[in-house]
Formats: structure tokens, sequence, C-alpha cells
């Protein structure tokens, strides 16, 4: 085993005693916790598979930079294998500023990623953009009482209450593991943030809608077949609650976008959201079924400037039916008695040199109510490719098309047409609607690596357009777009950290040009495929796609 430090020291190098420096200073992953998160142990018979599985575990914590483990074939027959593993910084002090719509200093946070080298995350932060105003403490424990399960636990304030988070998992672990099970509970007092659509000094921009999320889970699945080709079956209890509980006279309205400063909502604002706002609790057996054909490939400068990055090729397609039980519904909310379900699909291709993934889901609850109708539908599909071609080394093209909509939705729901990862010459609050459609092109360009960082550029364009459907303050809008370059940057260099400076101009619109910086590659594979705006109204969270931890 060669666990290495943060930064390799080169002679001669004029900042090797800042490198030294840090290493001192950093605390290294502990052996012992490496030979716990891999899959084979000395004297076991030789199995590829599982050296590579580990070295993917490995790779998945934020807090490792990079790992490997290898084999080599000794005189005797037996094999040799070295694990070598390089840590990231893990100490954080991040203070979140950013240049969206102007400066704001959205967040503090203190975070430590491994804390004494046991893979232990501790943090304390304050995050302050728009509406939010939370302030926590987060702490993760990925191996409990020396097992595999992982422990989450998380308690602050919000704008409107409190929060606290908590959950024991047992994950498949990588493509090996064969049994999981999940317990979750989680409980928010929160804002939804309506955007108008409106603009001027005095006009009303938001319009804030206070309510309760209450959501437990337990599960559990089982997996049959070979990595490469797994059939995965599980069952899931879960009990979802929202509350309203001060509505109508808690909502308040913000003006000309300052956050800082609310007001009591007129009538005809609280009668917009009132559709929205439906109470209700619901306890539901679901099952699950899941069948994953993948395997994974390592290419290196797709969302990252320079690093490896693994990502899943093939397809991985699940589909969940759950049930409502007059089981532990004993408030006084409403408790519907409903069918739901949830299909979801992956699918990755590497053809030559290239990549190309497709991501898509669909839910709703059929309610057993006199119109015996569909309700909360939300569905969203994403095409992502990364072009490449040996003429042209150093470019990566990367194209985007994404389309989202709700429908017949109970629960707060919106999509907007601008901000960071949709069309950027906006400001995320442009443009409200029920459905979305983007289109974005970016060539991202590696220019030069020097010892400390990574510096390339990035030309893109955006194209978008959003429909009414029935949320409040939804418009039907033209297309319109934004054209652009930035200045993209990696550290340390070779390494996973990434910042991206952007300046988009209008098209097909009106305004001024947007700045923005961002610390991560919000739009690819790295991002996720998971659209925020979709994920804050989602208050049912059963299916494969949430059970399965990708990476552990």
């Amino acid at each position: 085993m060669d666990n290495q430090s943060v930064f390799e020291i080169n002679e001669g190098d004029p900042l090797g005693w800042a490198y030294r420096l840090a290493n001192t200073l950093h605390i290294t992953t502990r052996p012992s916790f490496i030979l716990r998160e891999i899959l084979f142990a000395e004297g076991d018979c030789l199995d590829p598979v599982l050296l590579e599985e580990s070295a993917r575990i490995l790779r998945a914590y934020p807090f490792m930079q990079a790992a490997y483990v290898t084999s080599t074939r000794q005189p005797d027959g037996s094999h040799h294998v070295l694990v070598v593993t390089q840590d990231d910084w893990t100490t954080k002090v991040d203070l979140g500023a950013s240049f969206d719509q102007g400066f704001q200093l959205e967040r503090l946070d203190l975070t430590e990623e491994n804390l004494l080298g046991q893979g232990i995350l501790a943090a304390a932060y304050t995050r302050r953009r728009k509406e939010q105003r939370d302030a926590g403490l987060e702490f993760q424990q990925p191996r409990l009482f020396g097992t595999r399960t992982d422990a989450t636990f998380g308690i602050g304030r919000t704008r409107v209450g409190s929060f606290f988070e908590q959950s024991l998992e047992y994950p498949f672990v990588g493509e090996v593991g064969r049994f999981a099970i999940r317990e979750e509970y989680r409980r928010r007092d929160q804002l939804f943030n309506y955007a108008t659509g409106a603009t001027g000094p005095e006009a009303v921009t938001n319009a804030l809608v206070p309510y309760n999320v209450e959501w437990g889970e337990v599960s559990l699945a089982t997996r049959i077949g070979r990595p490469g080709n797994l059939t995965m079956f599980g069952l899931a209890l879960s009990r979802e609650q929202i509350r309203f509980g001060g509505f109508p006279g808690d909502v308040e309205i913000v003006r000309d976008s300052d956050f800082g400063t609310t007001f009591d909502a007129p009538v005809e604002v609280r009668r917009a959201v009132t559709p929205q706002a439906r109470e209700r609790t619901t306890t539901r057996l679901a099952a699950m079924v899941g069948q994953r054909n993948l395997r994974f490939a390592r290419p290196s400068g797709l969302d990252f400037m320079t690093a490896d990055q693994d990502v899943r090729l093939g397809s991985d397609i699940g589909v969940t039916v759950g049930r409502s039980v007059g089981l532990f519904n004993g408030s006084e909310l409403p408790s519907p008695d409903d069918l739901y379900g949830r299909i979801n699909l992956f699918a990755g291709h590497d053809p030559g040199s290239s990549f190309i993934f497709l991501n898509a889901f669909a839910e709703a609850r059929r309610v057993d109510t006199d119109g015996d109708a569909w309700r909360d539908v939300i569905a969203e599909a994403d095409l992502y490719s990364y072009l490449r071609t040996g003429a042209l080394e150093g470019h990566t093209l990367f194209v985007r098309a994404s389309g989202s909509i709700g429908r017949s939705l109970e629960t707060p729901f919106q999509v907007t047409l601008g901000g960071r990862e949709a069309v950027r010459s906006l400001v995320e609050e442009d443009a409200p609607g029920a459905a979305r459609m983007l289109f974005t092109i970016e060539d991202r360009i590696v220019l030069k690596s020097l010892s400390v960082m990574d510096f390339g550029l990035s030309l893109f364009a955006d194209a978008g357009k959003v429909w009414a459907g029935d949320v409040p303050y939804g418009t039907d809008s033209d297309w319109v777009g934004a054209v652009g370059f930035g200045l993209r940057m990696g550290f340390p260099a070779g390494g996973r950290g990434l910042a991206r400076l952007d300046l988009a101009f209008p098209v097909g619109h009106e305004g001024d040009p947007v700045f923005r910086v961002t610390m991560i590659e919000l739009t690819g594979f790295l991002g996720g495929f998971s659209d925020d705006q979709l994920d804050r109204s989602r208050v049912t969270r059963v299916g494969p796609d949430y059970f399965v931890n990708e990476s552990r």
C-alpha cells in the first residue's frame, strides 16, 4: 500500500517548501480505512473485477484525488497487488461568493472531509442565497462501527424554522454487492420561491410560501446476476407528510428581488398559489425492480480539466410501484388513497473517443377521487454528448438537450428559464412556467497545465423556451438564447478541483451581459442529471435510482 499525501514534491520546484508544509499539516488517509474499503484480502485468489471495483470505490470519496489498484505476476505464480492512493486537500473554509446578479456572499462553510484520516465528514455552514437562510451542522460516518454502514446526521435552522436529517444505509458495494438496506428520516421547514416574471423597481418579483415536509423510509433490496448483468428486487415502506400550517396568512412577497425585506402577500398572490398548497399524509408500500447492465470507463478531461473521471456505460432501468396503506395516518391531515408509479432510465455509450449519455424519469400519483385522476406528474429527459476528434486535440465539444415538465401539481412546483444551469444570459427568476426545453453547445478547450494549475477556455451557446402549463405565474416564452465565453481553471494541476468564470451575452432578448463565477462544473455528467428545480418539488423519493449508491 502506498497512501500518498496531497502534493507531489519535485526536486528544484520553487514552491516545494509550500507543498511540504501543506503535506505536513494534512492528515493522510489511514491505511486501516483503505484496507476496510477494498474488496479483497491478502491470500485471496486474484479477481481482476474486485481490484477494479476497489479502486472505483476509493475514487468515489471526495477526499481522494486518485486511487489505483494494480497487480504484477511473480515468478512463483502469485500476484503482488499494489494499492496507490493520493489525497485531496480536505480541510476547507469556503467563502461562497458569486457574481450572479451582482456580488453575493452565498455561504460560509467550514468542512473537514476526512477527519483523522478515517473518511469522516464534519461540517458547519451557513447558506444565504435568495430566499435561503440556512445554518447547520452535518456529520457523515462511512464506516459505522467498522461495518460498511453509512451514517448521516444533520441539524440546523432555516429561514422559517428548523430541519433534521438522519439516515443509516448499507449500500450495494460496487457492482459485486448482493444486499442493501436503508433507513432514512428527514424533516424541514422551508420556503418555496415562486418567480412572478415581473420586473421593475417596485414589482413583486417573488412569492414565498412556507411549508413543512416530513419523510421517513425503510427499504431493502437484493441483486442477482453477475457484474455487468444485475437484476434488483426491493421493497420499501415510506411515510410522507406535507403541511401548510399558517397558509394563506404566512405567504410573503419580495419586491425587486430583495430577499432581505419581505411583505405580507396581497389577496391576489395568495389566490394564485392556493392550487399548489394541498396538505396530505400518506403511508405507502412500494415494490422496486431494476435491470442494470453497466461497465465503467475512465476518460480524462470530460468535466474536469485533465483529471480522469469514472463514467457509467451501458443501461440501467428501474420501475417502482407503490400503494397507499392505512398505517400511521393518525394526524388530522387528509390521507388520499393513491397509487404511485415511477420509471427511470439511464444509458451510456462510447462511440470511439466520444461519449453519449441519456437519462430520463417520470413519476406520478393516481388518486382515487371522483375523477380518478393523475396528480403530481413530473418528468425529465436529458441527453448529454461529449464529442472529440483527433484533429482537434485538447477540444471537447459538449452538447446538451434537456426537457422537463410538471402537470396537475398539488405540491409547489415551478421551473424558470434563467440561471447557472439554463440560459446563462437570463437571471434565475426569468420566464417561470410548468415545462421547459434547453439546448447547450460548448467547446471546452484545454490550454496549458502549469505545476500549480490547469487552464482552459470555453465557448458556449444556450437556447431555451418555457411553457405556462398550470403553475402559478406560468408564461409562454419565446425561444431565447445566450452566447459567451469563459475561463476554466483546475487546481491543483491534474486534480479534480474546478472553477469557472463565464460571461454570457443575450440573444433574442434584452438585457445586459451576465458574469458568473462557479466552483464546480454544473452542466455535465459530473454535476448529475438531476434538476434542482424539479428536486425541490419531490416529496416521494423511492426507486432504484434513489436506492442505489452509485459512488459506493
